[in-house]
């Protein structure tokens, strides 16, 4: 099982989504937070930063290994990332930002995978 975190509503189709990452980078530059939230999510991303290796989106993109389609998804026993996950999650819905939780044991052609996590293209939505 896989699990990733997305920006919208039930009603969205997930897969044209962005994970939260993106978006809590998009809403900590519109400089609308309060400082305890901005300190708490710059705590969380310098967590993540010490504690997940990120996968080379930047240049798989440009070299056109990957597609735009390639998103990250946690593999389920990767609970403490998942857990602070859920810190993030909870600023951008003070903020009311609407984040859902998305699931799948078949998330795409499997193209980079580390202890924690991996990356798939071509989503197989289930």
């Amino acid at each position: 099982m896989f699990v990733r975190f997305v920006v919208g509503t039930d009603a969205e189709n997930f897969a044209w989504l962005n994970g939260i990452f993106t978006e809590a980078k998009f809403l900590s530059r519109r400089e609308e937070l309060f400082k305890y939230e901005l300190d708490q999510l710059n705590s969380t991303f310098d967590w993540f930063n010490d504690h997940l290796p990120c996968p080379p989106f930047l240049s798989k993109l440009e070299t056109g290994e990957w597609t735009r389609e390639a998103v990250a998804w946690y593999r389920a026993e990767a609970t403490h990332h998942i857990r602070r996950m859920w810190d993030i999650a909870a600023i951008l819905r003070e903020n009311g930002i609407n984040v859902r939780l998305v699931t799948s044991e078949k998330p795409g052609k499997l193209v980079y995978e580390d202890e924690f996590q991996i990356v798939a293209e071509t989503p197989q939505w289930s």
